[in-house]
């Protein structure tokens, strides 16, 4: 059997998209799939909403409630704890995943039955989405081959599938991390011997959107998360030019490069570029185009160099920030 574990918080339009599909998959002999959703303290009409799906397909989906924990990590551990099935398949709630997801996934653990294989799935931003201003930003690169090797830096828990023993011994999400959760996931699953492949036949739209007001909020959550992460994990010169961090442990090119990059972002970024952008309707836009791509970008970096330099600077100083009790709901997060 397959388990599918998929946390939730005040998602109950977009769980209307997504239940009904996750119902009906395509089986086969032998292969069977549960669902189990839990709820990290949604204040909407989630718990009723997941209380009639259950009603509905009792042999098929389940429904756990736990207090909110203000991100993801919580509620996935919950999940994977109380799955029944030796293989699972960890997606957001604002996956929509293909028909066929569970039958290909079955041939990726068929292929590689052994515990350390798991596999990264596709995703794509649905066609009615594409227009969406910030479209950009829930575009994941999945332009790879076929069962191409990957790292712990594509442990992309909008759509994973890996053995659940394996997990239960070597990973578990830190639930002290609201975000970059999945890749510190990824990195512990890493060290004791995981392979993650990916596996773009197993896929499904990605229905996630932001909302621009929301835009700064979260990417100021990422810069927080970043540098707590980097702490975590090391500081390796690779994994900061991936990150696109700035730092003196760069080599000497790549900072010096990298300085004169940002240096020449702070010029361009500016209260008057700001405010002629917005009175062209970079703000107000419905449909995406490079104006909204450079202002929603422009606002992301901005938030996020000030969020990453806010962690930097507390910690530097002795009093680093208390990041579980300023992001404390996922709806912090800027989503819709």
């Amino acid at each position: 059997m397959l388990s599918f574990v998929i946390p939730t918080y005040n998602r109950v339009k977009l769980l209307a998209k997504t239940v009904p599909a996750l119902a009906n998959l395509a089986t086969a002999e032998g292969v069977g799939y549960e669902v189990i959703f839990v709820d990290n303290g949604s204040t909407d009409s989630t718990p009723a909403f997941l209380n009639d799906a259950v009603s509905r397909y009792p042999d098929r989906f389940r429904h756990i409630r736990i207090a909110p924990t203000g991100g993801p990590s919580a509620p996935r551990n919950t999940g994977i704890r109380a799955a029944r099935g030796e293989v699972l398949i960890i997606i957001d709630d604002d996956f929509l995943p293909d028909n066929d997801i569970v039958l290909r996934y079955s041939e990726f653990h068929a292929k590689y039955p052994d515990q350390h294989h798991a596999a990264l799935g596709a995703g794509y931003v649905p066609q009615q989405l594409l227009t969406d201003p910030l479209s950009w930003f829930h575009n994941y690169d999945f332009n790879l081959p076929q069962d191409a090797p990957l790292t712990y830096l594509q442990f992309w828990t909008c759509n994973v599938s890996l053995k659940r023993d394996f997990m239960l011994k070597a990973g578990m999400f830190d639930e002290n991390f609201l975000f970059y959760e999945d890749l510190l996931c990824g990195y512990q699953l890493q060290r004791s011997g995981m392979q993650l492949h990916m596996w773009k036949t197993a896929t499904g739209q990605h229905w996630h959107q932001l909302t621009i007001e929301g835009l700064a909020a979260r990417a100021l959550f990422m810069g927080r998360w970043q540098y707590s992460f980097l702490e975590r994990v090391g500081r390796d010169p690779t994994l900061l030019i991936l990150m696109h961090v700035l730092s003196r442990e760069l080599p000497f090119r790549v900072m010096v490069k990298r300085a004169i990059g940002r240096l020449a972002f702070r010029v361009v970024d500016n209260p008057l570029v700001t405010w002629i952008l917005e009175m062209r309707g970079a703000r107000r836009a419905t449909r995406r185009s490079k104006l909204t791509d450079y202002y929603s970008t422009t606002i992301f970096h901005r938030n996020m160099i000030n969020g990453y330099l806010e962690a930097k600077r507390s910690a530097k100083a002795g009093r680093p920030l208390n990041l579980m009790r300023l992001e404390s709901r996922l709806a912090d997060r800027g989503e819709r």
